[in-house]
Order: C-alpha cells, then sequence, then structure tokens
C-alpha cells in the first residue's frame, strides 16, 4: 500500500474521530452550560476570521514555491521567513487593534475586545500551526497534523468545560486552557517537522532577492489571501455574528443545530478527493461526456446520503433533545437545522462544481466568487440581525441565502463554460421522499420511553428509505462510491 493510501485512511479515521467528539460534546456535555459553552465555541471562529490578515497567503507559497526552493537548497529559509513573515504580521495586526481600541469606542464594547486576550493568542498558533501542516504536507504525511489542527482543539474546548463547569474553576484559568491545547499544537507540530526534516545550515533570506522572488512570492501569496479569505469569512462569520450581536447562549444554541446537521457533509470529503485527479485529467483532454457523466453520479449520490442522513437527524432530533439537559432551550435551534440542512443539501446536490472551475483554466473565478460570497455572507447576516431582528433563524437564512447563490453562480459558470450540470428527474424524486420521511418522524406516535422514541422513529424513516430505493432503482447499493469512481 502506498504512502499516499496509508494517509489517507488514516487521515479519514481522525476526521471521523473528530467528528465524533464534536458530535458528544454538543449533546451531552455543552448543554450543561450554554452561555459558557458558546463563550469558549465563539473564540476559534473569531481568531480564523483575523487568521488570513496574519498569515497573508505564505503558507501556500510554501507548497507551491517547494519544488523551486528545494533545488537551490532555499526549502528551510523559506520556511523561516514565512515565519517570520507571520510573526510581523501578527505583532502589527495586534497593535492596530489596541491602538484603534484606544481610539474607537465601539471597537471597546465588541465581544472581540472582551475576550482578545484568549482570541490573539489563537490567531498566533492556528497561523504557525497551519503554515507548519502545508510544509509537513508536501512530505506526504497528513495524518499527525490533522490531530493537531482538529482533534487537538475540540479536546481543548471539552477539557476547558471540564474544568468550569465540574471542577468549578474560574471563567479565565478555564478558558486558558483552550488557548493552552493551541499552544500544544504547536509544539507538536514543530517537533513533528523537525522529526521529518531537521532544519539546516544558517538562516540566509538572500534567496528572495533572486530573479525577483520576494516580488514573485508576494504576488502569489496576496493571491491566495483573497481566494482564502472569502471562504473563511463565509464559513465562520455567523458564529462571530451571533457572539456579538446576540449572545453566548444563543451561540451554543445556534452551534448544537448546525454541528449536527453539517454531519450530512461528512461523506462528501472523500469523493471530492478521490473526484479531483479525475476531473483534472477529464478536462486536460476536454472529455465532456465523461465529465458530465461523473458529475452527475457523485452529485446524486453526495445528495441521497444527504438526505438520507438528514432525514435521520430530523425525525430524531426533538426527541434527542427531550433527554438532554436545557432540551427545551436547544429546542430553539430546531428552525436552524432545517434552514441549513436544506441549504447544504442543495451544496451536495451541486457536487464538485468548485472543483470543475479550479482545474480549468478559468480558476481565477474561484477567487471572485470566494470573495463575492464573503460579501453577500456578511450583508445578508446585517440586515437579517439589525433589520429585520431575526436572531440566529436571520444568521441560519442568511448562511443558507449566500451559500446557494453561491452555488447558482458555479452551475451556471459550469454550462455555459463546460455544457455540464449535476441534476437529473431522480433528485426530485429524493427530495419527495425526504419530505415524507420528515413528515412521519414528525407524526408518529411517541412512547412513554423517550429513549425508544429516539430510536424507532429513525429506524422508520430508514426503511422507507430502503424501500423506496429497492423499489424504484434511484441509486444501486452494491456499488461502492470510490470504486464507481475509478471505473
Amino acid at each position: 500500500m502506498s504512502v499516499v493510501a496509508r494517509q489517507s485512511i488514516k487521515y479519514s479515521i481522525i476526521g471521523y474521530f473528530s467528528t465524533l467528539i464534536g458530535i458528544v460534546s454538543t449533546v451531552f456535555l455543552y448543554p450543561n452550560d450554554l452561555a459558557f459553552a458558546g463563550k469558549i465555541q465563539y473564540i476559534l471562529p473569531t481568531a480564523l476570521l483575523i487568521l488570513p490578515l496574519v498569515t497573508f497567503g505564505i503558507m501556500h507559497a510554501n507548497v507551491r514555491f517547494y519544488p523551486q526552493m528545494e533545488a537551490s537548497q532555499n526549502q528551510h529559509n523559506l520556511l523561516k521567513y514565512s515565519i517570520w513573515f507571520i510573526v510581523r504580521n501578527f505583532v502589527i495586526v495586534a497593535l492596530l487593534f489596541w491602538l484603534l481600541s484606544m481610539f474607537v469606542e465601539f471597537i471597546r464594547e465588541t465581544q472581540l475586545y472582551a475576550m482578545a486576550q484568549y482570541v490573539f493568542p489563537v490567531v498566533f498558533c492556528l497561523a504557525l500551526i497551519q503554515l507548519l501542516s502545508k510544509f509537513i504536507s508536501i512530505k506526504k504525511r497528513i495524518v499527525v497534523p490533522n490531530l493537531f489542527e482538529n482533534v487537538f482543539p475540540k479536546l481543548g474546548l471539552i477539557l476547558a468545560f471540564f474544568a468550569y463547569f465540574f471542577f468549578k474553576i474560574e471563567v479565565s484559568v478555564s478558558i486558558f486552557i483552550v488557548v493552552a491545547f493551541f499552544v500544544l499544537a504547536l509544539i507538536g507540530m514543530f517537533l513533528y517537522v523537525q522529526k521529518l526534516d531537521r532544519f539546516t545550515g544558517k538562516t540566509s533570506f538572500q534567496f528572495l532577492k533572486e530573479n525577483q522572488f520576494q516580488k514573485e512570492l508576494m504576488q502569489y501569496s496576496f493571491y491566495t489571501f483573497f481566494g482564502s479569505l472569502g471562504s473563511i469569512v463565509a464559513l465562520n462569520i455567523d458564529a462571530f455574528m451571533i457572539g456579538e450581536f446576540i449572545d453566548y447562549n444563543q451561540l451554543a444554541v445556534y452551534n448544537t443545530s448546525s454541528n449536527l446537521v453539517r454531519m450530512i457533509t461528512v461523506p462528501a470529503l472523500g469523493v471530492y478527493t478521490i473526484s479531483a485527479p479525475i476531473i483534472a485529467k477529464l478536462i486536460e483532454v476536454n472529455n465532456m461526456q465523461d465529465l458530465k457523466s461523473l458529475h452527475h453520479k457523485t452529485s446524486l449520490y453526495l445528495f441521497t446520503i444527504g438526505a438520507v442522513l438528514f432525514g435521520l437527524i430530523a425525525c430524531g432530533i426533538q426527541d434527542l433533545f427531550l433527554l438532554i439537559k436545557n432540551g427545551n432551550e436547544l429546542s430553539k435551534g430546531l428552525p436552524v437545522l432545517y434552514i441549513l440542512g436544506f441549504a447544504l443539501l442543495f451544496d451536495l446536490a451541486t457536487g464538485f462544481n468548485g472543483y470543475i472551475i479550479t482545474n480549468s483554466k478559468y480558476y481565477k473565478f474561484n477567487n471572485s466568487t470566494t470573495i463575492a460570497l464573503a460579501v453577500l455572507t456578511v450583508v445578508n447576516n446585517l440586515i437579517f440581525l439589525l433589520v429585520f431582528k431575526m436572531g440566529i433563524e436571520g444568521v441560519a437564512i442568511a448562511t443558507s441565502v449566500s451559500l446557494t447563490v453561491y452555488n447558482l453562480i458555479k452551475i451556471y459558470f459550469n454550462y455555459k463554460k463546460f455544457g455540464v450540470h449535476p441534476f437529473s428527474w431522480k433528485f426530485m424524486h429524493i427530495l419527495i421522499l425526504l419530505v415524507i420521511v420528515i413528515v412521519l418522524g414528525n407524526i408518529l406516535p411517541d412512547t412513554s420511553y423517550k429513549l425508544i422514541n429516539l430510536c424507532y422513529k429513525p429506524l422508520v424513516g430508514l426503511i422507507v428509505f430502503a424501500l423506496a430505493n429497492y423499489f424504484f432503482k434511484i441509486i444501486p447499493v452494491k456499488e461502492v462510491l470510490p470504486k464507481s469512481l475509478m471505473r
């Protein structure tokens, strides 16, 4: 088995383990104190919003220019320069925030200002963690970085909550446990880099002056900065907005429903990873017929799997809330679950739209659309929160509208440029079936045992999906998706 295959399998295991940790803590731990849960859940998305200003795309440049730097024995110098670049940018951003807060009263009234002592250290650690992670990926090692990037932060949140709620440690000390785990992740990442490829030789930045390399490096970093900025803002602005304009309690309610429904997107990661090189090859040889066929198949499979998972979640969610603490409060997030659920289903239905664009000569179009997505998401959030005053439901609508418009633009672009689209009539059949399952889950009678209700309603929904697929042959169950893609 190749290194890539082994790493992919281990990466998937770590990914699902991380997801499981998130779901278990969301359902069984955080409901014990929603206000504190919301406070610690505010830190990471807010740090991620500041992160692009510190990294400015430099971590991607380490991957892009690695072969060139390796040939001249400057790969370590580029990494060291990138570390210096991040440290310098962090100092500038932190100082600007501090200076502005001295003269602008509005900033001092924000939750960001109140949480700055936690957020900014996390920004610094995240910047260096992501840089080292990109460098490690060049060595075809993705498992350990995934552990430090995704598992460690969730463990930090859990231990911080335990410290505060169960051991009655004061709030500030408990929150610093979250920061401590990012520091530990950074130390672990640095030690792993040293194990794989120990820094050697003297540090010299002379390579930046050769053939105007510094100009090329900054241009590439600036370009990737805008690409990543759009997606980061779009993915994290909802949590930031709720923390700033509503409260931490509502943020925890929103995150509970959001985290549960985002489970439906987990299978997509493996499909997109497998599909990417196939898409690139089909576009390279201009084989639009096979690209269209692959697009239809993967989109249908992802939409079907997503619909089944969403149906099962919808069937059992109310009974789940009845079993956990503060379930009545968490049930206020049910509209969020449905709004985001259908938006994410449409996202799955559009398949690998973005990958088609990224692997074509029109790759720069993705930057424009992600920036537009970020702007649209921010504007929508402000409208639904401040004008319509719709609370967390408004945030969910804003995010869903932006994501849907973003996908519609990519569908239209791909159809005009490549003549491909992801849809067929089977999508409508699955959607109708999903609505039937959701309705059934809400009208099925309750027993006197809450746990039985939680189990039997999703089971009925699963049987309905299975019978419908058996009689109407929506997708061939015996086909394993990765094998079907590779054929």
